[in-house]
C-alpha cells in the first residue's frame, strides 16, 4: 500500500525521467514547470506541444536556438543546460500523452531580478552593483564566444539559492557580427534596433545592461522606448541631457553614475562604452555590497514578494508574479517599466 503523499507523486504528470511539480511561468514559446529527476534534484522544464505543424514554426526555431547557444555555455552567471529532447511524451495523471520538446534547466530557486524591483523597491548603489557587476561578468563571456544575446531585460535574470545572477533565455542568441532583425523586448532595445537599422548585438547587450541598471537604482525606466517620439529620450537625441536628468533630479545621482550612465545609452552605439570601458569606469568600481549582506538584505525582500498564482488543473492561462504584479498594480505601487510590453518582430 502506498501512502498519500507517494500515491499524489504517482499522479503526477511525467516527462521522460522528470516528475512535474508547480508551474514556474512562461516563456516565449513554453510553459516553465518546476520537476524533479528520480534523485529528487529539481530543475526547471520548458515544455512545449510538439506537432508536425509547430516542428516548422518561429517557436522551434528559438527552442533549438537556445539549446545550441547553451551548449557552448559554461559560466557560474549563465544557467545550466542539464538535458534537452525534441521527441518526448508527456504523461499525464489520467495516463493520457502528449507529444512534447523540453528543456531541462538548472533552477535557479529565487526567482527573477524583475521582481524584486517590481515589488519591493529600488536597490543601493552597492546593491545594483553587485547584480550589474555579475551581468556584465556574464556578457563578457557570452560576447568572448562570440555570441549576443539580445534580449537582456529583468525577466531572463534569475536568482540562484544564493541570490547570484543566473542570465537566461537564450532563444534569440546570435553570432552574427551584424545583425539585420529586430529582436528583444522594445522597453530594453537600442535605439538602432528599434529603428530597423543594422545594429550589432552586442552594442546592444551592453545599451539594455544600462538601462537594467538605472531600473535596479530607480524602480522606473529612464524612457519608456529609446526612439525620436518618445518624450524623454528624445532629450538626449536632441542633446538636451540637463533636461533628461532634470526629469529623474528626485534621484540626486552621483556625477559618476550621471556620466557612465549617460555614456552608455548614446544615441550613437560608437559613442557608448565599450565593455572594457564600463569595467574602468569610476562608477563601476565604487563599494559592492558583499554577498552575505545581499542574502540577508533580499531574504527579507523575498518575503513581499506576490506569491506565484497557479491553478491545480493548470489548464488556464496562468501567468508568473511579474504578470500577476501587472494585475494588482491598483492596489499596489508597481514601476512604470510593468507597461512595456514584449517585442519579437
Amino acid at each position: 500500500k502506498y501512502s498519500d503523499k507517494e500515491k499524489a507523486v504517482k499522479k503526477m504528470t511525467t516527462i521522460g525521467d522528470y516528475k512535474l511539480l508547480n508551474t514556474l511561468g512562461r516563456g516565449a514559446f513554453s510553459k516553465v514547470k518546476l520537476a524533479k529527476d528520480s534523485t529528487g534534484k529539481r530543475y526547471a522544464l520548458k515544455i512545449m506541444k510538439s506537432t508536425p505543424e509547430k516542428a516548422k514554426s518561429k517557436d522551434f526555431d528559438m527552442f533549438y536556438n537556445e539549446i545550441n547557444s547553451l551548449k557552448k555555455m559554461e559560466h557560474k552567471n549563465i544557467l545550466k543546460l542539464h538535458k534537452y529532447s525534441d521527441k518526448e511524451k508527456a504523461v499525464k495523471k489520467d495516463g493520457s500523452t502528449i507529444n512534447v520538446a523540453y528543456i531541462a534547466l538548472e533552477y535557479a530557486e529565487n526567482g527573477e531580478l524583475f521582481d524584486y524591483v517590481a515589488e519591493t523597491g529600488k536597490f543601493s548603489d552597492q546593491e545594483a552593483r553587485y547584480f550589474y557587476h555579475q551581468i556584465i561578468d556574464a556578457l563578457e563571456y557570452i560576447h568572448g564566444q562570440g555570441y549576443a544575446h539580445r534580449d537582456i531585460k529583468p525577466e531572463n535574470i534569475l536568482l540562484d539559492e544564493n541570490f547570484n545572477v543566473k542570465l537566461a533565455d537564450f532563444g534569440f542568441a546570435t553570432k552574427d557580427s551584424i545583425c539585420h532583425t529586430r529582436k528583444g523586448t522594445f522597453g530594453y532595445m537600442a535605439p538602432e534596433v528599434l529603428a530597423n537599422e543594422d545594429y550589432n548585438g552586442q552594442q546592444e547587450d551592453l545599451f539594455s545592461a544600462a538601462v537594467i541598471l538605472f531600473i535596479l537604482l530607480t524602480q522606473h525606466p529612464p524612457f519608456i522606448r529609446a526612439e525620436p517620439n518618445d518624450k524623454y529620450y528624445k532629450k538626449i537625441i536632441k542633446g538636451k541631457w540637463d533636461q533628461f536628468w532634470d526629469v529623474h533630479a528626485d534621484m540626486k545621482f552621483p556625477d559618476s553614475f550621471i556620466d557612465f550612465f549617460s555614456k552608455s545609452i548614446s544615441p550613437d552605439p560608437k559613442e557608448r562604452l565599450t565593455l572594457a570601458q564600463i569595467k574602468e569606469h569610476e562608477w563601476y568600481n565604487g563599494p559592492v555590497a558583499t554577498q552575505q549582506d545581499i542574502i540577508k538584505k533580499f531574504s527579507e525582500r523575498k518575503l513581499k514578494l506576490t506569491p506565484y498564482q497557479s491553478n491545480k488543473d493548470d489548464t488556464k492561462d496562468t501567468k508568473g508574479r511579474a504578470k500577476s504584479s501587472k494585475a494588482n498594480k491598483k492596489s499596489r505601487k508597481y514601476t512604470n517599466f510593468l507597461m512595456v510590453k514584449d517585442g519579437d518582430v
